[in-house]
């Protein structure tokens, strides 16, 4: 059975594509190389988004208020986030071990959680596919 997974990409502030014009397409040829072996070697990725930088994000604190900008000064903010189905965890980890390997960032793969029903189909789906 597979299991959708969130790979969280921890990066640099400075060293996102957004941010790195000079270094966004060896950037993109990391991703785009990523994308590849992923589909290759079996698993599907099911979603993903690049973040802009962390300085224009709003948090919302209940109950407290909201903050423009990052709520805590870090070296590395998430910068990118993949969906990716796979039954195969540790080929995943090899894959991003290998595309990525000197880029400077973090990998955090956690398992999503199934909530059942249609919605838990629909995360396993491409869009515009049947279920």
């Amino acid at each position: 059975m597979s299991t959708e997974y969130a790979v969280l990409i921890h990066a640099p502030e400075d060293g996102t594509p957004a941010m790195r014009p000079d270094l966004a397409e060896e950037i993109m040829a990391q991703h785009e190389e990523f994308t590849r072996r992923v589909e290759v070697e079996g698993h599907r990725i099911s979603g993903g988004v690049e973040l802009e930088a962390a300085g224009t994000a709003t948090l919302v604190r209940p109950g407290v208020g909201t903050t423009e900008g990052p709520f805590t000064e870090l070296a590395e903010q998430i910068g990118g986030i993949y969906l990716v189905v796979s039954d195969d965890l540790p080929g995943l980890v090899t894959i991003i071990d290998e595309v990525f390997a000197g880029d400077g960032c973090t990998y955090e793969i956690r398992p999503t959680v199934d909530h059942g029903g249609a919605d838990a189909a629909a995360a396993t789906t491409p869009a515009g596919a049947e279920a």
